[in-house]
């Protein structure tokens, strides 16, 4: 084993989980093998915290969760909250507005909940992904005064880079706006990436950067990649989070989280 390691944190979606967003038994007992090697375990994804949660359990961990991005890190077995950070609001309210005028579908969470003003083939593709329900408002500006963890735009793949950049132009130093999906478009805090998310709960749990390996595939994860000691870009990583890694494993589809971790963390 290498000892150098005390935590290792892993992104879900294109990286933990496979295609079918189902987490494989190899995965699975990769992760366990190294909480048994006393390396902490760290879920880390733009989901929502309920929605990563399941899988937590599944492993069996009692670790902090780092879920919306980083906008929020909740202790999984305690709840304890000990960070959040969230949308201001009244920048939450214009994009309310920006959607309704668009025509764009906008999931708003707050509270750990989803709020959509109705449902349909956006709120079903989010809900069969996640396993996240949707609560239908029919107009999301009356959530006016809320402050929401995160605002996610999901939309054809085709229609979202123009848009992403004119979102990125618009709330440039005032939101971190990213991809993280082909079809969605996040907002959250500008404080909040899951680099900084990761420095805080190292710093809490008195572990130097140098001595934490993380998982990663979306443009969401170069943060990640970039900030911990050792950073290991999935084969089916975009571009920027490969150029930043120090290793490139096999793809969330050939079980490229165990390959590594025992090609690299318990060699």
């Amino acid at each position: 084993m290498n000892k150098s390691y005390k935590l290792a944190a892993f992104d879900l979606d294109g990286t933990l989980l496979n295609s079918d967003n189902q987490l494989s038994p190899e995965n699975c007992a990769a992760l366990q093998d190294l909480e048994k090697n006393n390396i902490i375990v760290v879920l880390i994804s733009g989901r929502m915290h309920r929605s990563i949660l399941p899988i937590s359990n599944q492993i069996g961990l009692e670790n902090p969760i780092i879920s919306y991005n980083g906008g929020m890190v909740k202790h999984a077995s305690s709840g304890e909250i000990f960070h959040h950070t969230p949308v201001p609001a009244d920048y939450a309210m214009e994009i309310i507005s920006d959607c309704n005028e668009k025509g764009l579908h906008l999931n708003y969470c707050l509270n750990d909940k989803l709020y959509v003003a109705e449902k349909n083939q956006w709120s079903d593709l989010y809900e069969t992904r996640t396993g996240v329900p949707a609560n239908e408002v029919g107009n999301l500006s009356t959530l006016q005064d809320e402050t929401p963890t995160k605002l996610l735009i999901i939309l054809p793949p085709d229609q979202l880079p123009p848009l992403l950049e004119q979102y990125q132009e618009t709330y440039k130093e005032k939101l971190y706006v990213t991809q993280t999906q082909p079809e969605y478009i996040e907002f959250m805090n500008p404080d909040v990436t899951k680099g900084k998310a990761l420095e805080a709960l190292a710093k809490r749990f008195g572990i130097s950067l140098d001595n934490i390996v993380a998982f990663g595939d979306s443009y969401n994860d170069e943060s990640l990649i970039r900030t911990s000691g050792f950073g290991i870009a999935m084969g089916n990583a975009v571009d920027p989070v490969k150029e930043n890694a120090d290793y490139i494993t096999s793809t969330n589809d050939e079980n490229g989280v165990a390959k590594a971790v025992y090609d690299i963390i318990l060699r």
